[in-house]
C-alpha cells in the first residue's frame, strides 16, 4: 500500500513538474513573441528638427517642402568606395519602385552628405549621376550644409555617427584587427569620382537607413542600409499611410 501511495505522489509530483516546464515555456514563447512585435513596432524615436540645406543643384531646400511626405532618408559620403554606391543603386531602384505603385508625390528621398567640409553640391550631383540617377530629379535630394549644421542633424536628430579618419590611420585600424583576427573586409565597390580625386582621408560612418513619416518623426532605424530590401522599405511606407 505505502508503495501504491508512493508511486501516486511520485506521479502527481511528475505531472505537476510537467506543467510548470510546459507553462514556463509558453511564458516564456509568449514573452519574446510580445517583445520582437514591440521591437518591430513602428514607436517614435526621436523627431527630425526644421532646416534648411543645400541639394545637390545648389538649390536651397527646407525640411518645410517634405512636410506630409515620408522621408527615406541615408547618409552618403561621395568618394565612397564601400557601401555608400550600394546605398546609392538601391535608392534608384526604390524610386522606380514607388513610380509603379504611385507613390513618388507622398514619398521623399534624402541624403545627407556625411563629408560637408570638403564636397558640396557639384561632388554630390557627379555621384548620384553615376548610379544612374539623374541630378535634376529632386525626388531624391541629397543635402549638405555647414558643418555643424549638418553634425547638429545627422548625429543629433538621426543618431548617426561618422567621422573623418586619415588613409594612414584606416590603414593602421585594418592592420590591428588583422592581427586580432577580427578584420572583416568591406565590399569594393566602382566610384570613378574618387578615382578621379584620390582623397587622402575617408569618412567612416553608419551603414543606416532611416524611415521618418509625414509629421517628421523617426519610426524606423536600418543599421545595414545595403542589405534592407525595397520591399521591406515599402511594406514600412503602406504601414505608415494605413496610419494617416
Amino acid at each position: 500500500m505505502a508503495n501504491f501511495f508512493y508511486k501516486m505522489r511520485y506521479n502527481t509530483l511528475l505531472w505537476t513538474l510537467i506543467i510548470i516546464i510546459a507553462t514556463g515555456s509558453f511564458l516564456a514563447g509568449w514573452y519574446l513573441k510580445s517583445y520582437r512585435e514591440k521591437q518591430n513596432m513602428l514607436s517614435v524615436k526621436g523627431t527630425i528638427p526644421a532646416y534648411t540645406l543645400t541639394n545637390q543643384l545648389g538649390q536651397k531646400v527646407s525640411s518645410k517642402e517634405f512636410k506630409g511626405k515620408i522621408r527615406i532618408a541615408t547618409f552618403l559620403f561621395p568618394y565612397c568606395k564601400e557601401y555608400c554606391p550600394l546605398i546609392a543603386i538601391n535608392m534608384v531602384n526604390l524610386e522606380q519602385l514607388l513610380k509603379s505603385a504611385h507613390l513618388t508625390d507622398q514619398v521623399q528621398l534624402v541624403a545627407y552628405n556625411v563629408d560637408p567640409g570638403d564636397t558640396g553640391p557639384a561632388q554630390m550631383s557627379a555621384f548620384m549621376k553615376q548610379y544612374g540617377w539623374n541630378p535634376k530629379n529632386t525626388n531624391w535630394e541629397y543635402l549638405t550644409g555647414r558643418p555643424k549644421t549638418i553634425r547638429n542633424i545627422v548625429r543629433k536628430s538621426f543618431y548617426i555617427s561618422y567621422q573623418r579618419v586619415s588613409e594612414a590611420t584606416e590603414d593602421s585600424l585594418i592592420n590591428i584587427e588583422k592581427r586580432k583576427g577580427i578584420y572583416v573586409p568591406s565590399p569594393e565597390v566602382s566610384n570613378k569620382l574618387a578615382d578621379k580625386v584620390k582623397p587622402a582621408y575617408d569618412i567612416s560612418h553608419n551603414d543606416a537607413l532611416v524611415i521618418v513619416d509625414n509629421k517628421g518623426r523617426i519610426r524606423k532605424i536600418y543599421d545595414d542600409a545595403d542589405h534592407v530590401s525595397n520591399q521591406q522599405i515599402l511594406h514600412v511606407i503602406d504601414q505608415l499611410l494605413q496610419k494617416e
